[in-house]
């Protein structure tokens, strides 16, 4: 009977070398199926890392027309940033405006140019008393807004959807275990790219291909150097709302350090205050609707 012993044991996707003994035959070299379970397994790693790239970035081309500014600021940062334009254009608009504990408020009815989607709407109608910055994403108005931005610019192929996003993860996550597995294991020329790669998608935004060109295009037309005018201030609410828009922080740092700061729109802490998680406080919701009424069509 042929006893067979392990020689070495090798890292994943490698083949294992096993040397049988045989009474009066000497040694017989014999390689055993792992390569071919190896390289089936970088297949389905590379399938997987493939298809998570495409859930996240597809797709290349997506419809831009009848963009806000606001829109834009959800394209590159999400809904809570096209909030920040939102209330940024109707501030400079003379529609909101801050106390001296950082809170927001109406001072004034919106202004007919500066309220023409639902998260203008609903910052209108949310700030119709004060209110701070961070209890005011959470009032029922803009939960439903920002909710309707972020549909509409799935739809438009600019923002990736929530459950693309989560299957991309998915897979990018255990893309990284198998790399970092056979990297732990010795693999690294495997190992290494596996790991790596998938932590790129992991930490992408979760715009498309589509609305990387947009930034990119609008940023080359509208660049922030040079935006201001020669006594500091914005030339105008467009103006400011659309950098704000492309650039987030450092465009409020430039335009409107005052008013970002005190409102808490760069990020520090400022005024909170429990408020209550039902409508009845804010009355209707105007902002609700067919999120193409802003924003073309879908």
């Amino acid at each position: 009977m042929a006893v067979g012993s392990v020689e070495r044991l090798a890292p994943p996707f490698r083949s294992v070398i096993l040397r049988e003994r045989q009474p009066g035959a000497g040694r017989r070299v014999v390689r055993s199926s792992g390569g071919l379970v190896g390289s089936v397994g970088v297949v389905c790693v590379v399938a997987a890392l493939l298809g998570a790239g495409l859930l996240r970035w597809q797709p290349a081309r997506g419809r831009t027309d009848g963009l806000t500014a606001a829109a834009i600021a959800g394209v590159r940062g999400g809904s809570t940033a096209a909030l920040v334009v939102a209330v940024v254009e109707l501030h400079l608009a003379g529609v909101l405006d801050t106390d001296r504990r950082g809170r927001l408020r109406r001072v004034v009815h919106a202004h007919s140019g500066q309220d023409t989607t639902p998260l203008h709407r609903a910052a209108r109608t949310a700030f119709g008393r004060d209110l701070s910055w961070a209890d005011a994403v959470t009032t029922p108005p803009v939960r439903r807004a920002r909710e309707e931005t972020r549909t509409d610019l799935v739809h438009r192929g600019l923002r990736c959807s929530p459950a693309r996003l989560a299957t991309s993860s998915v897979l990018a996550t255990a893309t990284f275990a198998t790399g970092a597995l056979a990297t732990a294991r010795g693999a690294w020329w495997t190992g290494l790219p596996m790991t790596a790669l998938p932590l790129v998608l992991l930490c992408a935004p979760a715009r498309t291909l589509a609305g990387h060109r947009l930034l990119r295009e609008l940023r080359r037309r509208h660049p922030l150097n040079g935006a201001a005018a020669p006594d500091g201030t914005p030339s105008g609410p467009d103006g400011a709302g659309l950098l704000t828009a492309l650039y987030g922080r450092r465009a409020l740092r430039l335009l409107l350090p005052d008013f970002a700061a005190r409102a808490a729109l760069l990020g520090g802490r400022g005024a909170r205050e429990t408020v209550a998680r039902t409508g009845s406080d804010y009355g209707p919701y105007e902002g609700s609707g067919n999120a193409a009424s802003y924003s073309g069509d879908l």
